[in-house]
């Protein structure tokens, strides 16, 4: 019950924080469940059959997830942008195959998904973890078993090997699963091999409860229960989900509920007494429902976040009730009469009136997935600058020209269906995480072209769909350093671009560049950046190079982008406070202040008034995801006017 609340609270409140390890628990509990459902059948039967096992598996959970999988991607298409709408479906092809873990860690490693917001079935990735140690983990248990029964035949023999044999693979596993963390967090939290340590426990002590008499004893139990008990409510507010997750930091809730369960292995009056919490009545029924709860309640808050603000009371108690009747009715209609049925089982039969329903349950399934190809795949309609503004008032010019709402008619462009694609080429040329220096050359061939450099991350790289167009006109050839991690600064060696960074060094101060230009996403820096950035800056500006820093943008917020989504809603009402977009504070106005021979162009004021940052200026949409990067198209019209900046700033 503290698992499933926890993880839907931290998912609809963003509390308690550590909300999450809910999943944690449900993986110890699992590897307890099936791992002693398989002891007690070899012990009574001497064997473990795969064809049961798998039947009752089916049957527990494919009905339900079955069934949320096609009405989440059914009300995706009504509900999302297009992209959201089609990833969803992508999604659910991967969640229906138990992979859709691999899936999320690809993605969530990809930078340029980074910012985008969550599929409405993000949360299938813990289902796939666990189906596919359903898969294996009979197989290896039969292996052992077998290999037990050649060296040693007696049933203690086989009882050691195989304590032994899930004791390794948890301790492998953990092991894995803290070097995976220490170097690539993002893949460690949805990666199978970085989790399965979590099963392993439930596992070692489902064959620990089933094969010995190693119990805590009956006067303590009930107050290691309630120990254990504390540790998961403590890890809710304690594990952040920070680096450290899921190891070492993921110990305390899986330690602590596997003390739950070994403390309430013999039950009795005064334990339930004691751990009341977890024994009552609604404990009992939320538990009984929980893997409805656990179903419904993400697509419920994805998909009600597209019809209403998400921070708002209404939200959250619709949000609530949604996910509570959807539950309850899931698992009374659903999941419980599947469970109970003879569907799989020896007495199954092909009768008339099953065929039939099968027959009209396949053709609303597949009507239904007729529908939502029709859907996505419907081409959206260009819209053109020219439907939106006149170019004076377009985008940033809006801001620069004192222009009116009156002045904006149309459509907003780009499409919200399409704005995380709207990129304007800013990576045509980029340096991937993990890859090589690229480097490309762009504009005036002339012998007397200004020299220009552009060094940076992805927020110097969004720059280039405003220069672009300007560097044939002003004469300049500009070479670009863009990468992942690539922020021009010393001290960075944590980087991920930190080995490149002496050639680019050594090009940025070779003296060949007149003038070089450098941003960086003010988020994604570290304590004494503004003194790294200063330092490195001084190295060019004594090599004989002008150097100007671009200010970052200001921050956007989710509710911004959520609002730009909303069904019904009006995106020209779609803000994020100034107070809220002015953080974190940006280390280069900073770095600049530290070293004045450095220009500094400051841009808040072609994306803020007084009153906020609008998700729309001009009738264009300024960001394109939840990392502050602007769409191409504002870049764009902010091109000329930046460009004057720079020039400016330099002193040319």
């Amino acid at each position: 019950m503290i698992a499933v609340v926890s993880v839907i609270a931290n998912h609809l409140a963003g509390w308690p924080v550590g909300g999450f390890v809910g999943v944690d628990v449900f993986f110890v509990i699992s590897g307890f469940l099936i791992t002693g459902l398989l002891v007690r059948e070899h012990e009574r039967t001497g064997r473990i059959s795969f064809v049961d096992f798998y039947r009752r598996r089916i049957k527990r959970l494919m009905p339900a997830a079955l069934l949320v999988l096609a009405v989440t991607v059914i009300g995706s298409v009504y509900l999302l942008p297009q992209p959201r709408a089609i990833a969803a479906a992508i999604d659910a092809a991967f969640a229906a195959l138990f992979t859709v873990n691999w899936r999320l860690a690809v993605v969530g490693t990809d930078y340029f998904e980074a910012g985008q917001p969550p599929s409405p079935l993000q949360h299938y990735w813990s289902l796939s973890v666990e189906e596919q140690f359903y898969v294996v983990w009979p197989i290896v248990m039969v292996l052992m078993l077998w290999i037990a029964g050649r060296l040693r035949g007696d049933r203690l023999g086989r009882r050691r090997v195989l304590l032994a044999a899930a004791s390794l693979i948890a301790v492998a596993s953990f092991a894995w699963a803290l070097l995976e963390t220490a170097t690539n967090p993002s893949f460690a939290y949805f990666s199978t091999l970085a989790r399965a340590w979590e099963l392993g426990i439930g596992a070692v002590l489902a064959i620990i409860v089933q094969t010995t008499r190693l119990r805590i004893p009956p006067a303590i139990a009930p107050w290691a229960g309630l120990a254990g008990t504390a540790g998961i409510i403590a890890s809710c507010f304690l594990v952040l989900p920070e680096p450290g997750f899921p190891a070492p930091a993921g110990l305390l809730p899986v330690l602590s509920t596997a003390l739950v369960i070994w403390a309430g292995v013999e039950g009795g009056e005064r334990y339930e007494r004691v751990n009341a919490l977890l024994t009552n009545r609604v404990s009992h029924f939320l538990g009984d429902i929980s893997y409805s709860l656990y179903l419904w309640h993400f697509p419920v808050i994805i998909l009600g976040a597209a019809l209403l603000p998400q921070e708002s009371p209404m939200f959250l108690a619709l949000a609530l009730v949604a996910t509570l009747l959807l539950s309850w009715a899931s698992y009374a209609w659903v999941e419980d009469p599947a469970r109970r049925s003879s569907w799989l089982t020896s007495d199954w039969r092909w009768r008339p009136r099953v065929v039939v329903g099968w027959a009209v349950g396949a053709a609303v399934v597949l009507g239904a997935g007729a529908l939502v190809t029709t859907e996505i795949t419907r081409p959206a309609e260009a819209v053109q600058p020219e439907r939106v503004a006149p170019v004076d008032c377009f985008g940033a010019n809006y801001l620069a020209n004192g222009c009116s709402p009156e002045d904006v008619t149309g459509e907003i462009t780009p499409a919200v269906d399409v704005m995380a694609e709207d990129t304007g080429g800013a990576y045509a040329c980029w340096r991937v995480q993990g890859g090589p220096l690229q480097s490309c050359t762009y504009g005036s061939e002339s012998e007397d072209a200004l020299r220009v450099a552009l060094v940076g991350d992805s927020h110097a790289a969004m720059l280039m769909p405003g220069l672009l167009p300007e560097l044939e006109d002003r004469d300049w050839r500009m070479d670009t350093y863009l990468g992942y991690g690539c922020q021009w600064r010393d001290g960075g060696e944590a980087s991920d671009c930190a080995p490149l960074m002496p050639e680019i060094d050594e090009r940025l101060t070779s003296g060949d560049y007149d003038l070089i230009i450098t941003s960086a996403a003010r988020w994604a820096t570290s304590d004494g950046a503004a003194e790294g950035f200063a330092s490195a800056w001084a190295d060019a500006i004594e090599a004989g190079s002008r150097v100007v820093a671009v200010a970052d943008v200001p921050t956007v917020s989710e509710e911004t982008l959520a609002c730009l989504q909303r069904v019904g809603g009006d995106p020209f009402d779609c803000s994020t406070p100034v107070a809220e977009a002015s953080q974190p504070a940006d280390p280069l106005v900073a770095a600049a202040a530290l070293e004045p021979r450095a220009g500094l162009v400051e841009v808040a004021d072609r994306y803020c008034t007084d009153a906020g940052c609008p998700g729309v200026i001009g009738g264009v949409v300024v960001y394109r995801d939840g990392v502050s990067h602007t769409t191409g198209t504002y870049m764009r019209s902010f091109g000329p006017e930046l460009v004057d900046r720079i020039r400016a700033a330099a002193g040319l």
